[in-house]
């Protein structure tokens, strides 16, 4: 059981990881020193493989962005290019008999003088004569006639919702309904009011419009109590429900939608658009934000690693002068200061990790002074540098007055440690200083505006 639980599990291998392995072992030199290479190499404390693990990964994953990006956006090109934009013959097609006239809006160009631009195109509707609209208005109302009754059997027990058809002879005719009385049946039709079990007598009035012309016809109707369906009921409860919610605190800034009608749960949601042009946009954008983005985290982490560098030098001087007072050689003083700091987090000090490093090249067989020389070029600072050459030079001369050079390398570190302290201080405080102005102009309008209301 204890062997299955420690069995080793292979990582996945990413789709792109040969590919990205191919190009930059074909299209980089053995030689060429790519950008970030000393990010990179101060971030990883000298492994070796760590520029081309870095470059491949972001290649890696650059191209999987760029595969999901261009499939996405291919479906939606196809898709979208189903539809043809081309005016056929330069002929386009008037609104049907009665209906508005139109504005369509196209592109026109005049190949070899003018490039596409928008135009607008007034179409009018087909027109009858006034012969063919009164045979239209007449077979209107024979239409309203045979459709009014809806699911009820006929105009004298009406029960269930009448049938107002806004339009007739294929929308061509207009129609407008009053009910008198108009608190028993809606402009749709709808039963509204209360009828009573023995019928409530009303009176319907359609007026029927077509091409400026009008034919006024009227029905009555009884309307009795509806019987309603489950599914009817429901609907009816829906409406109950939101015109509850809409009338509940009109004051306020919000409706509350209702979470059930008629004993059903509701759930409500806002309708899907189309983002064909976000699509493509991301299809360009996002693989090359992936790929700047990448590079800047390393150069931030680089930028991190140093100012830590920076405030740990006088820290590292000051024991190694200590340890070097003691009776200890240098060597022995990195290893005493490695163990005694080899549990500090190396994120936020890389000193140690820098120090790790040096103590196994010596183990390695890497010359005692040569080590303290790599040590200050990768610490790549101007202080680590000056202390790795004079380190190895007291090496070879003899560590006489080393402890003295180091005392003063301390304190004057100490001071540089304090300016830059001071500095950091600043550059928080004018970082406050904008938020802080933020504030202040919130204030002085929380103040001015009711008093200028009031004025």
């Amino acid at each position: 059981m204890q062997r299955k639980q420690n069995t080793t599990r292979k990582a996945a291998i990413h789709p792109y990881q040969k590919t990205a392995s191919f190009l930059f072992d074909h299209l980089v030199r053995e030689s060429q020193r790519l950008p970030l290479t000393p990010e990179l190499n101060a971030l990883s404390a000298g492994k070796k493989g760590t520029v081309r693990a870095y470059y491949i990964r972001k290649t890696a994953d650059t191209l999987l962005i760029i595969t999901i990006m261009a499939a996405v956006s291919l479906a939606s090109i196809l898709y979208y290019s189903k539809q043809d934009h081309t005016v056929i013959s330069n002929q386009l097609t008037r609104p049907g008999y009665g209906e508005n006239d139109i504005d369509e809006e196209l592109n026109l160009s005049v190949p070899g003088e003018k490039e596409s631009e928008s135009l607008t195109v007034h179409i009018s509707s087909r027109k009858y004569t006034d012969k063919e609209v009164q045979s239209i208005l007449k077979k209107a109302e024979k239409q309203l006639k045979e459709q009014i009754c809806g699911d009820n059997s006929s105009l004298d027990e009406v029960r269930y919702p009448l049938n107002f058809p806004e339009t007739f002879e294929d929308g061509q005719v207009e129609a407008e309904y009053s009910v008198i009385p108009s608190e028993m049946i809606d402009e749709t039709g709808a039963i509204i009011g209360k009828p009573d079990k023995k019928g409530n007598a009303v009176t319907i009035e359609i007026t029927f419009r077509l091409q400026g012309k009008e034919k006024i016809a009227k029905l009555g109707a009884v309307i009795f109590p509806p019987i309603l369906s489950s599914e009817e009921q429901f609907q009816e409860d829906l409406e109950k429900e939101l015109s509850k919610a809409d009338s509940q605190d009109p004051a306020s800034e919000t409706i509350v939608l209702p979470d059930q009608a008629g004993g059903r749960s509701l759930f409500w949601q806002y309708p899907k658009g189309s983002g064909l042009t976000l699509i493509l946009i991301l299809s360009l954008l996002l693989p090359a934000l992936f790929w700047i983005r990448k590079d800047e985290e390393i150069r931030q982490k680089a930028a991190e690693r140093k100012e830590r560098l920076d405030l740990d030098y006088s820290e590292l001087l000051f024991k190694l002068t200590l340890l070097l007072g003691a009776g200890l050689t240098i060597k022995g003083a990195f290893v005493r200061i490695f163990s005694q700091n080899q549990t500090a987090d190396k994120a936020l000090h890389p000193v140690y990790e820098e120090v790790h490093f040096m103590l196994r090249e010596i183990s390695g067989g890497v010359p005692e002074g040569t080590a303290y020389e790599n040590f200050g070029r990768r610490c790549s600072l101007p202080q680590y540098i000056k202390l790795g050459s004079l380190l190895a030079q007291n090496l070879r001369k003899g560590s006489r007055g080393l402890t003295s050079l180091l005392e003063k390398e301390a304190f004057l570190s100490l001071q540089q440690h304090r300016t830059a302290a001071r500095k950091m201080g600043e550059k928080a405080s004018m970082k406050m200083l904008f938020p802080m102005i933020l504030m202040f102009v919130d204030v002085i309008i929380i103040l001015m505006v009711p008093a200028l209301l009031n004025m």
